[in-house]
């Protein structure tokens, strides 16, 4: 029978390379919904798991689709409130800075930081932003004096450098999963809104999204450039003891109003509500995709089985059981849907790596892209129950009169 199966979709190629084609691409999106989801969860876990026992201080009243802008790029602090929240008794003052955020590029996708985002640091602080992460070349802190010619240093982000590689005065190739990958070179120019800077380091890429992202460079050149020399837009505040942090948030709150508070745990909970939202979009995508699936299947399926009565009709009369034709119906839907399977599998691989870039790499599930495969074959051979239901049905008398 499986033999029978596999002639009677060789006799109808184009149908069946179409099916095979539309059940691969549901297999694809099902996989790249996914993976895309388990990313973007995976990395605000990180971006929570790196500022533990962290408060930022912003303006009051900022609000994105968490519930709070993140990073607060609207976000601005007098000089003057900034120091008198930093001088505090209880803030650890080695573990705490201001900082000035700016955008320099859009998102590489919704819910993820700018491609690269301007990150004006306090010498000697650098470790408060970046919690520990290391350098692929260079290092991760500022050096004593400027680099050759006075240009100020930046520290960038493995998203960061190949955003400014295009324009960057020297480029160097790293090798990825998905590719040699162009950044900006250690030592090289770049131009931030007019102002260069001298490449001092590429942050590790195994971080987070908002790590990838960044452009660090000193808070006053940060300020230059974005000609706010009395202001920056947000505060990283580490109190001296854990039992502080509820403290601190409270007074620093009452005698600012126009200044918001936000712990990790809040941040953790934004984080999870921003997840909410999108995981219930991604739903909707991902069953749709299995519907799909299904859908195309039983259709084929059951025009299959419409168009041979008379085949079937004489199976049954020389004594064909009727398990024989249920096994014959039901192995051509599985055939679709390992030859979609085989399909599907190398599109999403294809799709991720151009999507994300750099952050494909390591994406690739096999348990991901085995569940995709088996929900939607299940799914399919399902379907083809009511095909394979009414070949079984088919009254060999009138089957061999049937046009």
């Amino acid at each position: 029978m499986f033999t029978l199966a596999v002639q009677q979709l060789l006799t109808k190629k184009l149908r069946s390379a179409l099916t095979v084609l539309g059940f691969g691409v549901c297999v694809n999106l099902y996989i790249v919904v996914t993976t895309v989801m388990r990313f973007i969860t995976e990395d605000l876990d990180l971006q929570v798991q790196r500022f533990t026992g962290v408060l930022f201080v912003q303006s009051r009243g900022l609000t994105g689709l968490s519930g709070i802008e993140w990073p607060p790029i609207s976000s601005t602090i007098s000089m003057s409130e900034a120091n008198d929240v930093i001088s505090r008794p209880a803030v650890d003052q080695e573990r705490s800075t201001r900082v000035s955020f700016a955008a320099l590029a859009p998102p590489p996708y919704p819910t993820a930081p700018p491609e690269a985002l301007l990150v004006g640091i306090e010498p000697g602080k650098e470790d408060v932003f970046l919690n520990g992460a290391d350098a692929i070349t260079g290092r991760c802190r500022f050096p004593s004096q400027n680099g050759t010619g006075n240009a100020p240093p930046a520290i960038l982000g493995v998203l960061a450098a190949r955003h400014f590689a295009r324009a960057a005065s020297a480029t160097t190739e790293v090798p990825t999963p998905v590719g040699p990958l162009a950044l900006a070179a250690l030592g090289s120019r770049i131009s931030v809104r007019g102002t260069e800077f001298e490449v001092q380091g590429i942050i590790e890429p195994e971080t987070n999204q908002l790590l990838r992202s960044a452009v660090l460079v000193p808070l006053e050149d940060a300020q230059c450039v974005l000609q706010s020399p009395d202001s920056v837009t947000a505060l990283l505040v580490s109190p001296k003891r854990a039992s502080d942090i509820d403290p601190l948030q409270e007074v620093i709150e009452s005698e600012h109003e126009e200044l918001m508070v936000i712990s990790d745990r809040q941040l953790a909970e934004n984080a999870r509500k921003l997840l909410d939202r999108v995981n219930q979009l991604f739903d909707v995508v991902r069953w749709t995709s299995v519907s799909v699936a299904a859908l195309l299947i039983a259709i084929v399926m059951f025009v299959s089985v419409l168009e041979r009565t008379r085949e079937l009709g004489t199976l049954r009369a020389i004594g064909a059981p009727r398990r024989a034709l249920l096994s014959l119906i039901l192995s051509e839907s599985a055939g679709f849907a390992v030859a979609g399977s085989m399909v599907g599998v190398p599109m999403s691989r294809v799709v991720i790596s151009r999507a994300l870039g750099p952050d494909a790499a390591g994406l690739r599930s096999r348990e991901i892209e085995w569940g995709a495969a088996g929900i939607l074959s299940l799914c399919s051979m399902v379907a083809a129950l009511m095909p394979a239901w009414r070949a079984v049905q088919v009254d060999p008398i009138i089957a061999l009169r049937y046009e």
